[in-house]
């Protein structure tokens, strides 16, 4: 699953979130035992999880000419 959202903030000024969720069903590499809780504070070994989630945040600024065919004739039509 996915979600993502945009808002325009001001003129080329905008703010987004991006959400991601899946359910893992291979987890085969990893061990049948329990991991100890040294391991897991460390993070030294992976634990079976069933899901697996992401957030991002992001700005975005976006400058320059409306005009800009007018300031640079290099983008001729």
């Amino acid at each position: 699953m996915e979600a993502d959202v945009s808002v325009r903030v001001a003129r080329g000024l905008s703010v987004g979130a991006e959400l991601n969720a899946s359910r893992i069903r291979d987890q085969i590499s990893l061990p049948a035992r329990g991991a100890s809780p040294e391991e897991i504070l460390l993070r030294l070994r992976q634990l079976r999880s069933g899901y697996e989630y992401n957030f991002g945040l992001n700005i975005t600024y976006s400058f320059g000419s409306i005009f800009s065919s007018i300031v640079n004739p290099r983008f001729g039509r």
